[in-house]
């Protein structure tokens, strides 16, 4: 077992279990889920990261990475003149935004439109149990997510078989397209907003809201603002935008407000309207 001492707060429930990343469970006080496709088991003890993996293997770099611990939040919303950002903040202290896998976060998203996260994870799942590699921590057992070339080996039927509907011509069609070419969302990593945006859109079932939540959950983009129904309430209901705007002009609104961590200070606003609806 592995430790890594927390230098700001981390809450794994809010952080794990907010809709940003859908292969993460807790079972009894440990958490189980995937740090660039490694099967992870962790949990917060005595202000440290208590961790292990399959590979038994020191894993410090990529869970503070992960994690996004070096990031001091505080700061972010103390400098924000907003109170429905700042009462999100303290609402959900120590709730971070991951830095995913972006492979697996673009996959995960196309899949995800228009549903809900129950039925996001199960697909999810069902695709790695399926088609990725085995791996054990202790009695529990995990499995990889699939690569670009196992994914576009099937056909759009069998993909349909992991309840995907419509997304799975697009899932296939993405499939594809990075199959022996995954520097072509790596790569963005080297990109602007803007330029990475631009790349994105280009990818079968990628809109404006699912390439700003890859942006800003796997690709170090803190600009991306993703807007969903979610978000497009607390505009609405919460600053006073005009529910007729379309998505694309309250997102450049939302930007154009909050700033350069618009994605952080979006992702708080999302968990905090949907947990209280208020």
């Amino acid at each position: 077992m592995y430790q890594i001492k927390l230098i700001h707060d981390l809450d794994l429930d809010s952080t794990l279990f907010s809709g940003q990343a859908f292969r993460w469970y807790k079972k009894n006080e440990w958490y189980y889920g995937y740090i660039k496709n490694t099967f992870v088991k962790l949990r917060k003890y005595n202000n440290c990261i208590e961790y292990t993996n399959s590979e038994n293997i020191k894993f410090e770099s990529e869970i503070i990475e992960y994690f996004d611990l070096n990031n001091n939040y505080y700061k972010i919303f103390e400098n924000l003149d907003d109170h429905n950002a700042y009462l999100a903040y303290k609402r959900f202290k120590g709730m971070k935004v991951l830095n995913q896998d972006p492979w697996e976060c673009l996959i995960s998203f196309i899949i995800s439109a228009w549903s809900n996260v129950p039925k996001i994870s199960k697909s999810i799942n069902d695709l790695s149990f399926k088609l990725g590699v085995e791996k054990k921590i202790d009695t529990e057992v995990g499995h990889t997510f699939p690569t670009p070339g196992i994914l576009s080996d099937l056909d759009e039927k069998s993909l349909r078989n992991f309840s995907l509907g419509y997304r799975a011509k697009y899932v296939l069609g993405t499939s594809k397209l990075l199959n022996n070419n995954l520097d072509l969302i790596y790569d963005l990593f080297n990109y602007n907003y803007e330029n990475s945006l631009k790349a994105l859109l280009k990818f079968p079932g990628v809109g404006d809201k699912v390439a700003n939540c890859v942006l800003v959950y796997s690709l170090k983009k803190s600009y991306a603002f993703p807007v969903d129904l979610w978000v497009e309430r607390v505009l609405v209901d919460d600053y006073g935008i005009n529910k007729k705007l379309s998505m694309l002009k309250k997102r450049e609104w939302a930007q154009n407000y909050f700033g350069p961590y618009s994605g952080i200070i979006q992702h708080f606003l999302f968990h905090y309207k949907r947990q209280y609806n208020h």
